[in-house]
């Protein structure tokens, strides 16, 4: 796939500046004051994108899941500013990073016949917001709607890994959620802080791919 390779190393150097500006739009926040600062971020996020569509080819190859990979990869570090920032999860991003891959994966299914794959995991997506729906129901004040998304997002991509992939994405994700978690509510000495769950959520599922 030279060409694709081609056109997703191309679209590493405009998904930061693209990324950003649709984070700022869906938020409606000006998420970066002042240009220098603006380019600099825009450019970061662009060379981060760039880095692990690179790692992910050297462990995925030229495959599909590469795709998804570096279309997880793409928002994702958008999302991860975004609610480092302003501490939300835009629906709309969240919803994009699914879809993405569910249009990815509802190819290689159609060209492949890899429909059970492909109903993996969708049922994965499901089980996994319906669950963390749950878990928002339970403790509202610790689990909001954006991370909730996320989790039936992210399961998605894993499941399209299988058993293996879907129980140690969501595991070192969760993990490492609650590893941020613990040293938040330890430095400021509460039980009850906020932190932004997304980065490490993204972080964990990106890992676990390269894990497997």
């Amino acid at each position: 796939m030279p060409i694709v390779e081609y056109a997703v190393g191309a679209g590493t150097f405009v998904a930061g500046p693209a990324v950003l500006a649709v984070a700022e739009r869906t938020t409606n926040t000006t998420l970066v004051t002042g240009v220098r600062k603006r380019f600099a971020v825009a450019a970061m996020m662009s060379a981060v994108t760039a880095a692990a569509s690179w790692i992910g080819w050297l462990r995925l190859d030229a495959t599909p899941s590469w795709l998804a990979w570096c279309w997880v990869c793409a928002l994702g570090f958008g999302l991860a500013l975004t609610d480092l920032r302003c501490r939300r999860l835009p629906f709309p991003m969240v919803t994009a990073l699914a879809g993405g891959c569910a249009a990815v994966f509802f190819g290689v299914a159609i060209v492949d016949g890899a429909w059970p794959r492909f109903g993996f995991a969708c049922t994965s997506a499901v089980v996994a917001f319906g669950l963390s729906s749950l878990l928002q129901i339970c403790a509202p004040d610790h689990t909001g709607g954006g991370d909730t998304a996320l989790y039936g997002a992210l399961a998605l991509f894993v499941g399209w890994f299988g058993w293996d992939g879907l129980l140690r994405g969501l595991l070192i994700a969760s993990g490492l959620t609650a590893v941020v978690a613990l040293v938040v509510a330890v430095s400021s000495k509460s039980v009850n802080c906020t932190f932004a769950a997304g980065p490490s959520l993204l972080g964990g599922v990106l890992l676990s791919v390269l894990m497997t």
